[in-house]
């Protein structure tokens, strides 16, 4: 660890990806309340905006804000901010609550720093979405630190913290420092990972509707199946250059309790296949519902399409697979 004179001067910013599920199974009921589960999950460009600096003092400073601005992402979803759904959608917390903030307070602890951090989270990936932007959040806020820090970024410490913060942080945060993960097999409840090396970039379409999905809720109306299907036969395809349909090896458990919990689900997922897409998927929880495009052209077209029919009341997104972890620039 460094004793870096201009320590409080330098910034590290990050844009922590989204992720989406291509795969999800219930295994068993652990007795620490969580899930045996095995999912398959690949990282995509939908990006938020984080940057961290040290402080003299030993504590978190952090303030959220939503970009390109909370007006523009009301008008999209149809909301207006002080309402109930508004509200529940649109507040990001920027205390000990936000996945940033815990794992901030973690790395503090676990490497005895008596420094603080301020932090600045420009938000664009909804939460309660099954995107997993709260954990990206967190991962790529302890790889900030740890440039600030001067601490490796492949010290097994960070992934401990990571596990101890959230199932699908570990993911995000890479494996051992390495900046070539395209997508991930995860069992346990989420922190056994396993890197898939997948054969080429894939192309979404990725709908939030204006709502949010409680994911202990969905888990909690969820029913392990008498024989869990398995996600061998989708890695192998993921791994092929030249597969082309997913379909038959995709599968999301929760797609029956989220869509009880809130019915929008099942209309997202309509209208995908109604645009001619036929890879359609609810992504973790939900409930963000995306579809795999045959192109990038076809996914922004179609994105278009889809635009004009649901906008207000949902963001529609084009998006990319891509790798993580997030390249960290200090500066």
């Amino acid at each position: 660890m460094t004793d870096d004179p201009n320590r409080y001067e330098r910034i590290a910013r990050t844009c922590p990806p989204a992720k989406l599920n291509l795969f999800l199974e219930l295994r068993a009921r652990r007795d620490d309340g969580y899930h045996e589960i095995d999912t398959v999950m690949v990282p995509i460009d939908w990006r938020d905006e984080l940057s961290v600096q040290r402080i003299p003092h030993p504590k978190i400073e952090m303030t959220v804000q939503w970009l390109p601005s909370e007006q523009i992402v009301a008008q999209r979803l149809g909301i207006k901010k002080d309402s109930p759904t508004g509200t529940s959608l649109l507040d990001i917390p920027n205390n000990a609550s936000n996945l940033v903030h815990r794992a901030l307070t973690s790395f503090q602890q676990a490497f005895d720093i008596t420094d603080g951090f301020s932090c600045h989270l420009g938000k664009r990936i909804p939460a309660g979405a099954g995107l997993g932007g709260a954990s990206s959040d967190a991962a790529s806020a302890l790889r900030c630190a740890a440039a600030l820090c001067g601490i490796p970024l492949n010290t097994p410490q960070l992934t401990e913290i990571a596990t101890a913060v959230g199932s699908d942080v570990p993911f995000f945060l890479g494996l051992g420092g390495k900046n070539s993960i395209t997508g991930v097999r995860a069992t346990g409840r989420g922190e056994h990972i396993t890197p898939i090396e997948v054969g080429r970039k894939l192309d979404f379409v990725v709908i939030f509707p204006a709502i949010s999905l409680s994911t202990a809720k969905v888990y909690a109306h969820s029913q392990i199946p008498v024989s869990p299907r398995d996600a061998t036969d989708l890695v192998e395809q993921l791994r092929d250059s030249k597969a082309t349909d997913f379909s038959a090896s995709m599968m999301n458990r929760l797609t029956g309790p989220a869509k009880k919990l809130a019915p929008q689900i099942g209309e997202i997922l309509e209208s995908l296949w109604q645009a001619d897409l036929r890879m359609c998927q609810l992504t973790g929880s939900g409930s963000a519902c995306f579809a795999i495009a045959t192109s990038s052209a076809a996914a922004q077209q179609t994105a278009l399409r889809l635009q004009s029919s649901r906008e207000p009341g949902a963001i529609v997104m084009p998006t990319q697979s891509t790798q993580v972890p997030a390249r960290i620039d200090v500066t």
